[in-house]
């Protein structure tokens, strides 16, 4: 597992050309995503929704297929088929104008398990909230409240969480380990789903449904090896997660700490994609 941790990295280090797209639909989605928080009409924020939902699976169709044709230069790389460093950093280059192939060829297949995907999470979501209902002790608080604390400034959560008991404190500890265990159990038996939707071309109508099969078989062939692989990228996010505290203290730290992101990101959809390409 070391050596695909280590492998991912210099892939990425090696073809930042593949960091760009992400940059770029970030900025992007800001500008649409605030837009659209101040449309009040129904239907043109029906209309500016679909768009972003459009714009999303558009970026991820193309920027995916870039990371698989990176994989397959890597591999190209490594089996000595580049004359010299030119040549293949010339070909790392043109990796960037595999975006808009990998649209026009996968945003069918992407969207309809995007939606998929999201429909099926949000279902089973809140199922396991409502049988938690049952079984698990009840908060008695105003999450309206809760909300409104947890998106202000630290003090004022703070003062929020002092106003609480201690039954209602270990309620929300229970609650908080309950739905991010289902949430990660989830994130782990579908983690190598949109690798596998690269993985062949299907009837849109069946992608979901037998990319989600490849990659549980996958699951299932490497379960240790995958297991270890998303303990590792928890590990890195909780270490990211400390650290942003202090990237948040001035502009210049924030650059730093959103440049790093990018990176991450970017290099854990590399390493997933690096295992399941290899292992298939």
């Amino acid at each position: 597992m070391s050596s695909y941790i280590k492998k991912a990295f210099d892939i990425t280090r090696k073809n930042l050309i593949i960091i760009q797209p992400l940059i770029l639909f970030l900025i992007v989605l800001t500008f649409t995503t605030s837009a659209l928080f101040q449309l009040v009409h129904k239907i043109t924020y029906i209309v500016f929704l679909t768009t972003n939902i459009l714009l999303c699976t558009a970026f991820l169709s193309g920027w995916l297929y870039m990371i698989k044709k990176t994989i397959e230069h890597s591999q190209k790389a490594e089996n000595g088929e580049y004359k010299n460093d030119k040549e293949e950093a010339e070909a790392s280059l043109a990796l960037g104008k595999e975006f808009f192939p990998g649209v026009g060829d996968y945003f069918p297949a992407v969207t309809f398990t995007v939606l998929c995907y999201v429909a099926v999470y949000i279902l089973i979501m809140f199922v396991c909230f409502k049988s938690g209902t049952y079984f698990l002790p009840r908060t008695n608080i105003n999450w309206v409240d809760f909300m409104t604390a947890a998106n202000s400034t630290p003090v004022e959560m703070q003062k929020y969480v002092a106003a609480l008991s201690y039954e209602q404190i270990k309620a929300i500890n229970i609650w908080t380990f309950y739905m991010g265990a289902i949430g990660s159990i989830l994130m782990f038996l579908t983690m190598y789903l949109f690798p596998a939707v690269f993985d062949k071309k299907e009837q849109y109508f069946f992608v979901p449904f037998s990319a989600f099969n490849r990659n549980l078989v996958f699951i299932c062939k490497h379960f240790f090896s995958s297991l270890g692989l998303i303990v590792f990228l928890f590990f890195l996010q909780l270490i990211f997660s400390i650290l942003s505290v202090f990237f948040g203290m001035n502009i210049i730290l924030s650059i730093i700490g959103l440049i790093i992101a990018f990176y991450f990101w970017t290099y854990a959809v590399v390493l997933i994609f690096l295992y399941y390409e290899t292992k298939k």
